[in-house]
């Protein structure tokens, strides 16, 4: 069978699997972690096809999977699996302390399954109405993911998330329709596909695409977060379970920033550069500059995180608008070092409700004493986040600055460090603040987490220094090759 059609078959069988488990923890637990490793094991099988050279289609190119489709298909794989192994460990604590029931737990679970179909199937969709319409549905699988408590403040923020992110892709599908119209009879082939629009761009409208690209741009970039209509983010990240926060995070919005950028390719082959990079400038530097505002304010942990989730998406947005191979490069370098690095932190978060009972940083303190790995782990995301050297986000963040130099765009390097200069000190004075501070509320679980529970969090950390320091060749080709195909060389 191809195998394209197995990482889209795959997942949804082992949600239903799950769906239909009976209600034993221990049993739910083995399985989820079991059905974790085949899925992401089958993923990977196919992006090491696409790294050895190989192309993906199927259904007469419906299906599609290329350099740049690989590396976000590469992110729900690893990320995601690392996220659902913790996951494990995290609906145990929330089970244990009565938050959620044995039932709520396995439907958690199911649903976490369901969820990776949905952000494959948006990956390897050559079909851009179903690539919108996968996007769509991953909304509809996560939102019960982050109201799983039923709570009132969590269900509040669930239908926040669905009400904001279904109008802001209703821009994506006029953006879609307008783009077919704009193709359908001028280009050869099937004018739905991602492969024959960029390959016939220059024969399109320019007047059509620009528009085209500005509708995709609220569209995508609401369900991506991209400011102004990023609103929706803070209060569901802070909300949902540590898990569903870092899945949002560290995968979904990629998703959505892939989306965004498979439209970016063929409106700049079919105007010209110039016009989509100063649009993403101008995304990019309103949002990093709103984030960063409402970043120096929050004293809620995951609610910093989220902001932070913003203001790196307004970073891939600035390297795509500052451009030419090396910005571009570094955006798709930035969303998997973003990735990790931000799984790594949610994850974090729930060590860290557990050990104080409150996700309030004014009232931690002493974290290195109570739990030194995990503010170790803590600590490692917070200096990736900021890019200091040797982490993940600083070699990202070092291109774009790079890219601007070549560019001779002094201005923009000095707006990006600006931004960036915010971010550290915020960062950094809440992380002190937490780790060496002096406990000013209570402290539920004086202790560190089992090493066994920790696994997942030191594979992400492992994961975020390597990426730091060294040059990984199979990743490399997939971003060399993402770059020429977006520009077409």
């Amino acid at each position: 069978m191809d195998i394209l059609l197995l990482i889209l078959i795959i997942p949804f069988v082992c949600g239903v699997v799950m769906f239909v488990m009976p209600l034993h923890f221990k049993l739910l637990q083995s399985f989820h972690i079991l059905l974790s490793l085949i899925v992401s094991s089958l993923l990977l099988s196919a992006v090491s096809k696409v790294v050895h050279g190989a192309e993906l289609s199927a259904f007469d190119n419906f299906i599609f999977l290329d350099s740049l489709g690989a590396i976000f298909l590469s992110l729900i794989a690893i990320t995601g699996l690392l996220v659902n192994i913790y996951a494990t460990t995290y609906m145990k604590w929330e089970l244990e302390d009565g938050h959620v029931s044995l039932k709520e737990v396995k439907n958690y679970f199911a649903l976490s399954f369901i969820f990776t179909w949905t952000m494959s199937l948006s990956v390897v969709c050559n079909n851009i109405a179903f690539m919108w319409a996968a996007i769509e549905a991953t909304t509809l699988a996560s939102v019960f993911l982050v109201s799983i408590k039923k709570d009132q403040k969590s269900t509040e923020s669930g239908y926040k998330y669905i009400v904001l992110c279904s109008i802001g892709l209703a821009f994506a599908l006029y953006a879609t329709i307008l783009l077919y119209s704009a193709a359908n009879g001028k280009i050869d082939g099937d004018a739905m596909l991602y492969t024959n629009l960029i390959a016939n761009a220059g024969n399109l409208d320019s007047m059509a695409l620009k528009l085209v690209f500005i509708f995709a741009l609220i569209g995508f970039g609401t369900k991506a977060g991209l400011a102004p209509t990023h609103t929706w983010l803070p209060d569901v990240h802070a909300e949902g379970p540590a898990p569903t926060s870092a899945l949002l995070s560290g995968v979904l919005l990629k998703c959505a920033m892939l989306g965004l950028i498979r439209y970016y390719a063929i409106v700049a082959n079919g105007v010209g550069f110039d016009f989509v990079q100063s649009v993403m400038i101008i995304s990019g530097t309103l949002t990093l500059f709103i984030s960063s505002f409402f970043l120096i304010r929050q004293h809620n942990v995951k609610r910093m995180f989220a902001y932070h989730s913003i203001a790196h998406m307004g970073v891939i947005a600035f390297g795509l608008g500052v451009g030419g191979a090396i910005g571009l490069f570094a955006a798709l370098f930035h969303c998997a070092a973003h990735s990790f690095t931000k799984a790594l932190a949610f994850c974090s978060t729930g060590n860290i409700a557990k050990i104080y009972g409150t996700k309030d940083m004014t009232k931690m303190g002493g974290m290195i004493h109570i739990a030194p790995l995990t503010a170790v782990l803590f600590g490692i995301a917070i200096c990736s986040l900021v890019g200091v050297p040797g982490f993940a986000i600083f070699v990202s963040e070092f291109l774009i600055f790079k890219a601007a130099a070549i560019d001779g765009s002094y201005l923009l390097m000095g707006i990006f460090a600006v931004a960036l200069a915010i971010i550290f000190i915020a960062d950094f004075s809440h992380f002190f603040l937490a780790t060496f501070g002096k406990v000013e509320g209570k402290v539920e679980y004086n202790g560190e987490m089992k090493f066994s529970e920790n696994i997942p969090l030191i594979a992400l950390a492992i994961l975020i220094v390597a990426f730091g320091i060294w040059q990984f060749d199979s990743f490399t080709v997939l971003l060399d090759e993402s770059v020429k195909t977006i520009m077409k060389k």
